[in-house]
């Protein structure tokens, strides 16, 4: 099943790269859904490439928290390594709660320079001289809270783009009636994608972030698997009421397909390994079911 190919169908005019959204810091010993490979080995990101290639993907768009979070930061490097390998590409996302370094009420000033800070490191600067960087230059911004006019001017070269006109990202509306809930969220995600600057708009296949880990407030992964691996389904894992998004058999990915402009260079599934948020399945879990991978055996 090539998903590329079966959305070029549906987007008659569309000829671009299809990307997914990967999540860095699976292999960062906090709790996370029943991950069942260590994150960091290398034989597993060449098992994740080889199958984002069964589906088409182009395009890696790797969630980053920064070079101080050390998992993350070696996660995204052995991605680069195996999309050059395989002839792929792919681009950072800044992760808001990594560029604020997960500090509360860091000013404008204070998180722009640590995405300054972030960009100008040995790590970074060399993933961005990657050859299979896009070539865009494209940074994704996931509402970091920084300056990106100043960040523009400090880093001519790269291309920022702030999430809701640069890229699109799904919403999920306060809305108890599930087919009007993802009427509305379609609608907010149209809007977004009619931004004259809409570079890589997103479409997701559905998403459940039930699941608060429980005791309350416990981050380990061992210590969370140790007391059992009890969740509150009614509790979202980032805290709050839990958010859905039905999928209606496929019939929610259509009506994104049906608001996405033909004109955007990049289109992104959201997402393929969001394994905490269960967006778009993920697709990866469902493709390891399909092509019977033993994580275990690699």
């Amino acid at each position: 099943m090539n998903i590329r190919a079966q959305i070029c169908d549906a987007l008659p005019g569309w000829n671009g790269r299809l990307a997914v959204h990967h999540i860095c810091y699976l292999g960062d010993g906090h709790v996370h859904r029943a991950v069942p490979y260590n994150a960091l080995d290398p034989k597993v990101v060449s098992k994740k490439i080889e199958l984002m290639e069964t589906v088409g993907i182009d395009v890696v768009i790797c969630t980053v928290q920064g070079p101080w979070a050390t998992a993350c930061d070696q996660d995204v490097h052995l991605i680069a390594t195996a999309c050059a390998q395989a002839g792929m590409q792919f681009c950072l996302l800044l992760d808001p709660g990594g560029m604020q370094k997960w500090t509360p009420n860091l000013t404008q000033a204070q998180i722009t320079a640590n995405v300054e800070s972030a960009l100008n490191s040995p790590s970074w600067q060399s993933l961005l001289a990657s050859t299979a960087y896009v070539p865009e230059k494209f940074v994704l911004d996931f509402g970091t809270g920084a300056n990106l006019a100043t960040l523009a001017t400090a880093f001519p070269s790269i291309k920022f783009l702030p999430m809701g006109s640069g890229f699109s990202w799904i919403s999920i509306p306060s809305i108890t009636d599930s087919v009007k809930r993802n009427a509305a969220a379609v609608a907010a995600l149209k809007s977004q994608n009619l931004s004259p600057f809409m570079k890589i708009p997103g479409l997701c296949f559905s998403f459940d972030d039930s699941g608060m880990p429980l005791p309350a407030g416990v981050q380990s992964q061992a210590i969370f698997d140790a007391d059992g691996g009890v969740r509150n389904l009614a509790e979202s894992v980032w805290g709050g009421p839990a958010r859905v998004m039905e999928s209606f058999a496929g019939q929610f990915f259509l009506q994104q397909l049906a608001v996405t402009p033909i004109t955007a260079p990049i289109i992104a599934l959201v997402t393929w390994d969001d394994v905490d948020e269960q967006s778009s399945g993920p697709l990866e879990k469902v493709l390891a079911e399909l092509h019977m991978v033993n994580w275990s055996a690699l």
